[in-house]
């Protein structure tokens, strides 16, 4: 049986349409990006030199990655979530390009001229797609907050008192090496042993928990790509601190069992970067462990099963 010239016709129309908003829709987001583009040119410019020079950013390349990887593994769900055109999000996106330009050139603050570039990727996934779509982007768009550098005095704050909690876990263990003699005065450990003086500066050492947004990251990531209950992913995002404490007391301890020993070479440079590095599948493994016994700590159970 053939269709008849009628049937066919309203296919056609329905066809031309959603061809012409497919066109629309991409001549719109081609225009946003080059404006976006124009308007954080010097912001894009300052992280990556950040992400260069400052290791404790270096982990920022992979962010924008991991996000449109999130993306990607959500494509079939994007490809079925009708589009809708919603103003609240081009209210955002002025908002956030007026925001831009008052950090910019009113007062020059690079941390806020970056949050504002995550709010216009809002505004515009908002509204070119609407809300239904933004349910499903929020996580990865957000995720990209994990690439702007804190502010140095800010991240000095944060880390301290995780530094400080290092430092003394550090200078337990290195108090059962025997013969040893140990002064702890806040991030440095003073150590006496077999007639040597010897200074342990976890600060330096440690590198500012270098890691730490790294191990956030990693552990935001985990939870997300997991097939995994609401409360699941919160207790992995919950558990990334603790894990890049522990890490970061590893690191510590080692450094200073191998200065204390006499191999104080191989607690700096190249030796030490790799130590650190090192902490990554130890990091790794311990989310992987987090989310195996989260997801066998309770059993579901289907109710007429248990009946």
């Amino acid at each position: 049986m053939t269709q008849s010239t009628a049937d066919i016709q309203p296919l056609r129309e329905s066809s031309a349409s959603e061809d012409r908003t497919r066109l629309v829709m991409w001549i719109q987001a081609t225009v946003i990006a080059v404006l976006l583009l124009w308007f954080y040119w010097s912001s894009l410019r300052y992280i990556a030199s950040r992400w260069i020079s400052d290791a404790n950013w270096s982990h920022g390349w992979l962010v924008p990655l991991f996000s449109l990887y999130f993306l990607y593994t959500r494509r079939e769900q994007i490809a079925r979530t009708p589009r809708r055109t919603c103003y609240t999000g081009l209210a955002l996106l002025l908002f956030s390009l007026a925001a831009c330009l008052y950090f910019l050139a009113i007062r020059p603050y690079a941390y806020l001229q970056l949050l504002s570039l995550v709010g216009a990727i809002f505004g515009v996934a908002l509204f070119l797609t609407g809300r239904a779509m933004l349910r499903i982007v929020w996580l990865p768009i957000l995720f990209l907050l994990l690439a702007n550098p804190i502010p140095h005095d800010y991240y000095v704050q944060m880390t301290m008192p995780l530094r400080k909690l290092s430092t003394h876990a550090a200078a337990m263990l290195l108090s059962l090496i025997p013969g040893i003699e140990l002064e702890l005065q806040n991030v440095v450990i003073d150590y006496f042993y077999r007639g040597r003086l010897g200074q342990l500066n976890v600060e330096e050492a440690c590198a500012g928990m270098r890691l730490m947004m790294a191990f956030v990251a990693l552990g935001v990531a985990m939870a997300y790509l997991g097939d995994r209950s609401t409360w699941q992913r919160i207790c992995m995002v919950a558990a990334c601190v603790p894990i890049a404490v522990f890490c970061n007391i590893v690191r510590v301890t080692v450094t200073g069992f191998l200065t204390v020993y006499g191999h104080g070479e191989l607690a700096q440079g190249t030796a030490h970067e790799l130590l650190g590095l090192g902490m990554l599948p130890v990091a790794l493994g311990l989310f992987a462990l987090t989310g195996y016994i989260l997801k066998h700590l309770l059993i579901e159970q289907d109710p007429a099963e248990a009946q």
